[in-house]
């Protein structure tokens, strides 16, 4: 059976509320009922008790003292709850005749109401001088004479042979400032058990009646609250890669559904951007492969069909070469980008003297701007140290000087400069090139993003540069910054947390 259960499916998330609601709803309820019946059954006791010293006061009063006698008066006008068949006790007398006395208290009988109030008198030597009909089917303890005669009151509830519980009530007589006696006062609590009893009862069917409200009351309302959510999965089945411009109801009030609809169109948004990006991004992937495939193919086509000496082989060759090249360096290029959004891509971490880095990459690249007639330089290398890949920070630096070598124009000029401020290296690659707009910054780091194709269709370059370079920079927890003004140069700054020497 155990087992079958664990298979059942949990019920939905509206029910769940509605019985959590419920269950909630109990737990305060039950605390409510008992706090409640607890409360009741003190007042009501402490009632019933203040009742029954209030009629031992009116006992007391009927009580009086005739020569070291006591006696009692008749206290069925002032009780009319008094039990009928009440005796005057002569303890004095202690002839059998009184012993054998036949009109000596009656036993009292299970017919017998329920409302009858027991009055017991005695002097301070325990003798009974006044006994209602119904006092001698109780056996008390010493402690409901010793108590009184000591100035104490005694209270308790006793059970009768009956199993009939009663409630006790024992103070003491006073003459003066002299104890003379002990009134004792009981009446029955079956009356009062039977009102609680009755309580209990009611307090249970109002709490059925209003659990029941308030798990239809909390069904309805979280069917209410869920509307809203409702919508919100319903238009997200409707959507699709296909159709990306749908965006839900956002509703007026501002609550935790408003909050979920926003974000989750701000989600649709970022999905509608990806899958744009991504078209775009095959679709100028796809524009870059065929470009040096279709070269390839032309020439070789040429080749076969016109050329025959062995120099115009070797021309074909070469440029076959040179475009294999370009393609390699496109699909390595694309490969290193598609392995960083997987986070395939560790860095091999280490201290790196970054300004040594630049100095190793100018020397390197000097001869090749040479040859395009440019200047390539460094100005300031402050000592920099920071904790990253020397391989990968080598191709950033070596990506953005040939950038600005394939933007500049003859004669222009290349500085690199390293820096320090703060707990920060800054790595500055400015040129005299042609310049970036401003509307295209912030695009330049997009894959395949030619800024103007009429000005870059002679340059040379995968179009994927900037965009390991960005991602290299956000790897190492650097920042980029891209300063130009078009037709005057542009410089690139590099960001990088430094770490002590």
């Amino acid at each position: 059976m155990i087992r079958q259960l664990r298979y059942l499916s949990p019920p939905g998330l509206r029910m769940q509320l509605t019985l959590w609601y419920t269950i909630v709803s109990v737990l305060l309820m039950l605390v409510f009922c008992l706090a409640f019946y607890s409360t009741l059954q003190q007042i009501l006791f402490n009632s019933f008790d203040s009742t029954l010293q209030q009629r031992a006061q009116h006992v007391a009063e009927g009580v009086g003292v005739d020569n070291g006698k006591l006696y009692v008066d008749d206290m069925s006008q002032e009780i009319p709850e008094l039990d009928a068949p009440a005796a005057l006790i002569d303890p004095y007398n202690s002839s059998d005749e009184n012993d054998n006395n036949p009109s000596g208290p009656p036993y009292y009988s299970q017919s017998s109401r329920h409302d009858l109030v027991l009055v017991r008198v005695l002097d301070r030597q325990g003798h009974e001088i006044y006994s209602s009909g119904s006092s001698g089917d109780l056996l008390l303890p010493e402690d409901s004479v010793l108590q009184p005669l000591a100035g104490k009151p005694w209270r308790a509830t006793m059970n009768d042979v009956n199993d009939q519980s009663i409630r006790i009530y024992s103070t003491m007589l006073v003459d003066g400032d002299t104890v003379i006696g002990v009134v004792q006062v009981g009446q029955s609590l079956e009356t009062l058990n039977r009102s609680l009893d009755r309580i209990v009862l009611v307090l249970f069917l109002l709490m059925l009646l209003s659990l029941a409200m308030c798990s239809l009351g909390s069904y309805w309302l979280s069917g209410r609250a869920f509307r809203s959510i409702q919508r919100l999965a319903r238009t997200a089945r409707e959507i699709n890669a296909n159709d990306l411009n749908q965006r839900v109801l956002v509703p007026a009030a501002k609550d935790e559904v408003r909050d979920l609809s926003i974000i989750f169109n701000q989600m649709i948004a970022r999905l509608e951007r990806a899958f744009v990006q991504q078209r775009r991004l095959v679709a100028d992937a796809s524009h870059e492969l065929r470009t040096p495939v279709a070269v390839i193919r032309n020439v070789t086509e040429v080749a076969l069909s016109q050329l025959s000496s062995p120099d115009e082989y070797k021309h074909v060759l070469t440029e076959v070469n040179e475009e294999s090249e370009h393609l390699g360096h496109l699909i390595n290029d694309m490969l290193i980008l598609a392995r960083a959004d997987e986070g395939q891509i560790h860095l091999d971490c280490e201290p790196v003297r970054l300004d040594l880095l630049t100095r190793d990459v100018v020397d390197s690249l000097e001869m090749l701007a040479q040859e395009r007639q440019m200047s390539l330089y460094t100005r300031t290398l402050m000592p920099a140290t920071v904790l990253g890949d020397a391989a990968r920070l080598i191709q950033v630096i070596m990506s953005l000087v040939d950038n600005a070598l394939n933007y500049s124009n003859p004669g222009g000029k290349i500085s690199l400069s390293v820096e320090v401020r703060d707990t920060y290296a800054y790595l500055h690659v400015s040129d005299t090139g042609i310049g970036i707009e401003a509307k295209d910054i912030e695009h330049i780091f997009e894959r395949f993003y030619r800024a103007d194709p009429a000005r870059s269709k002679s340059v040379s370059g995968t179009g994927l540069g900037l965009s390991i370079v960005e991602w290299v920079v956000h790897a190492h927890k650097g920042a980029i910054e891209v300063r130009s003004i078009p037709g005057r140069g542009s410089t690139f700054t590099i960001i990088l947390p430094c770490i002590c020497a």
